[in-house]
């Protein structure tokens, strides 16, 4: 048991004709999304407020450094992913630090590099073996975390994507694998984990909805931990469905994959299925949905205006209704955040701790809070 090695990229992104295919049928419905997003900011000006991206996330952010001046952000990196390039496709998970904030291609946090905004050379793994020294912190993090925790909880993201990192018993390990264990960590030890297997024996599925989910693997991870009888919807601007879309269908074929747009039904699901929801849908979407168990946010809310954040939690609110909870870890800075508006929407159902984490988790990725409706009857 211990170090194995390092899993390089060419080992990890197989990619088949029919997958390739599906990617790209899935980046042409998220194009007829952003036309229908400029449609509707034309006509609806007021609303565009609340789906535009904001901040980080706006078209003319500068989250990079770059010696040229140029204008780098996660527009950059779909605009590349929209060429439906194959190999870029087979190899996503090198592009998406935009979602983590760590640069998987360098090895490092993303805000110490320029941004990758061309198609990688062939031939990176060589210089990802320039790169690749001994384990970083983020490996010996993810084994104390995993050791205190049950086996299947234990998570390691698939061979896939050009996925790249660390071996460990078997278990590629890398920052990104270390964030979604905490997350998985601090949701069992405050109980979430527990409630939501026992509400799913209870009413044989449970509903999931993430409010920005990046390039999916916060839901690709429940979805292995609660199995078939699971409903997962992702709201998200369309750039960053593309990104979740593609690696949630092409990894989970079976489960059905629905993207919302204005010529399908916005409508709850009946059955288990992965639902990507354009946030230009969000309004019509959340009168229709079934009521959620949990609803997911993880480090986006403290991205958005404090417009945008009081829209969202205005939507949450319903979906949760009376008895669903709404898990969200972000950091605060110029806005009061998600703990700013409860008194409107939510009550404080308890701050996470964590024993196995320790006291100075919430320095790196934000103080986590379960939040519920106060009539909240669970």
């Amino acid at each position: 048991m211990g170090l194995d090695g390092f899993v390089f990229s060419d080992e990890t992104s197989d990619l088949s004709d029919d997958e390739y295919r599906s990617a790209c049928r899935t980046l042409n419905a998220i194009e007829r999304l952003i036309e229908d997003r400029t449609r509707e900011t034309l006509s609806n000006p007021e609303e565009a407020c609340f789906f535009l991206p904001d901040e980080g996330w706006h078209p003319e952010s500068q989250p990079s450094f770059e010696l040229d001046g140029s204008t780098r952000n996660a527009q950059t990196s779909y605009n590349l992913l929209a060429l439906k390039d194959r190999d870029v496709i087979k190899k996503m998970r090198l592009y998406c630090h935009a979602f983590t904030g760590y640069q998987l291609a360098t090895l490092e946090f993303a805000v110490k590099r320029p941004w990758v905004s061309k198609k990688l050379p062939d031939n990176w793994d060589d210089t990802l073996r320039r790169l690749a020294g001994p384990p970083d912190q983020s490996v010996f993090d993810y084994v104390r975390v995993s050791n205190a925790l049950p086996e299947p909880l234990r998570i390691t993201p698939p061979r896939r994507f050009g996925e790249i990192g660390w071996l460990w018993d078997g278990k590629i390990i890398n920052s990104d694998t270390e964030s979604y264990l905490e997350r998985l960590c601090l949701m069992q030890e405050n109980g979430v984990l527990d409630w939501l297997t026992k509400r799913q024996h209870d009413n044989g599925t449970i509903n999931i909805v993430e409010i920005g989910g990046g390039y999916g693997g916060l839901a690709y991870f429940l979805s292995l931990i609660f199995g078939e009888n699971l409903q997962y919807s992702i709201i998200d601007i369309p750039e960053s469905l593309a990104f979740s879309a593609i690696y949630l269908s092409i990894l989970l074929p079976q489960a059905g994959h629905k993207i919302c747009s204005q010529a399908t039904p916005v409508s709850g699901q009946s059955t288990p299925v992965f639902t990507y929801v354009s946030n230009t849908l969000c309004s019509l979407w959340v009168h229709e949905a079934p009521t959620a168990d949990l609803v997911i946010n993880t480090l986006s809310l403290s991205e958005m205006s404090d417009r945008q954040i009081e829209q969202y939690c205005k939507h949450i609110s319903k979906i949760i209704d009376k008895t669903g909870i709404f898990f969200e870890q972000n950091h605060q800075y110029d806005h009061q955040g998600p703990g700013g508006i409860p008194p409107a929407h939510f009550k404080n159902l308890q701050k996470c701790k964590s024993d196995i984490l320790g006291d100075n988790y919430p320095q790196r990725r934000g103080q986590a809070n379960l939040w519920v409706n106060p009539t909240y009857e669970g």
